[in-house]
């Protein structure tokens, strides 16, 4: 089978996204919660970092939510003002926000922050994935550069793509900086890539 360059898989599997309605995405990420909700990962993490997605990615709402509902602490990732990193900043309920230059909302410049290695569960947005765990992004590498700390030691730190299960590619083109996911959560349950 031939491998679509990244370009092309990323329109492909965006158009896809895009044509998914509001009742089934709203539905998708019920299903995905109550999955989360159940398993073991998740009821011990304490500290976990989600996203506020945008229109056309998995709705992460609910997933937010299952956060706020089981009193764990809750952080959200925010453009570093220097770097090409990440950084996780703590979100509790109603707390103000600001559009950053993707127009995706992050937590304001004086929140509390956590580093990237103190993490127990991230969950990251993502346009494919494959069952060897590799992720294809936005193209941008935020999330590979914080976490490129994951290729050398292994850490606790869980990273879980967030996604419709009709995102998974057989194979996905990938660079050596690319940093590889833990597992997946769909509609359709959770999926491990290996093991801890």
């Amino acid at each position: 089978m031939k491998i679509l360059d990244k370009s092309t898989l990323r329109q492909t599997l965006r158009d896809k996204r895009r044509a998914v309605d509001s009742e089934t995405r709203t539905r998708d990420a019920e299903h995905a919660a109550e999955y989360l909700e159940k398993s073991a990962l998740f009821q011990a993490s304490a500290h976990i970092a989600c996203y506020f997605s945008t229109k056309e990615e998995f709705d992460s709402n609910a997933i937010i939510q299952l956060i706020f509902k089981h009193n764990k602490k809750c952080y959200l990732p925010a453009l570093h003002s220097t770097e090409k990193k990440l950084l996780f900043a703590r979100y509790q309920p109603n707390d103000p926000l600001e559009e950053n230059r993707y127009r995706i909302s992050q937590p304001l410049p004086h929140a509390e922050t956590i580093s990237a290695e103190e993490l127990n569960l991230v969950f990251l947005p993502l346009v494919s994935f494959d069952l060897q765990g590799h992720r294809l992004g936005m193209g941008a590498g935020f999330y590979d550069r914080t976490f490129a700390f994951k290729k050398s030691p292994r850490t606790s730190c869980h990273l879980m793509g967030l996604a419709y299960s009709f995102q998974e590619t057989e194979s996905l083109p990938y660079d050596e900086w690319d940093i590889k996911l833990d597992s997946v959560l769909t509609e359709k349950g959770i999926t491990l890539f290996h093991s801890l």
